[in-house]
């Protein structure tokens, strides 16, 4: 047997094969359906990680940065009196504390709800 001969029988073979192959009905919309879902969670996760990078270079940014862009005056953790100082900054210590304080919170209420 010659390769050709051996090509066309195993052609012949594939084809008869395939004649009684074939997908269920319905294939076709749940197979574009699980392809949304998974571009939709694929642009969710995206789009968390990006805002994630943000939040943490923001962060790092109010963390580093020098004590001259606050106009020379010491960071405290507590708000002046009103007359003494109008600055309106934020410290690094207490934005820590207040994103502590929030994911301590979900806990807690994770907790009560569970008793």
């Amino acid at each position: 047997m010659s390769d050709e001969e051996l090509d066309r029988a195993i052609t012949e073979r594939f084809k008869a094969y395939e004649k009684g192959i074939s997908l269920p009905d319905g294939f076709s919309g749940r197979f574009l359906g699980s392809v949304r879902q998974k571009r939709a969670l694929r642009r969710i996760r995206t789009l968390g990680l990006i805002c994630a990078a943000a939040a943490v270079c923001a962060t790092v940014a109010v963390i580093t940065r020098p004590a001259a862009a606050s106009g020379g005056a010491r960071p405290v953790l507590t708000a002046r009196t009103a007359g003494a100082d109008k600055t309106t900054g934020v410290s690094c210590w207490m934005l820590l504390g207040y994103l502590r304080e929030c994911f301590s919170r979900a806990r807690s209420s994770r907790r009560k709800e569970e008793e």
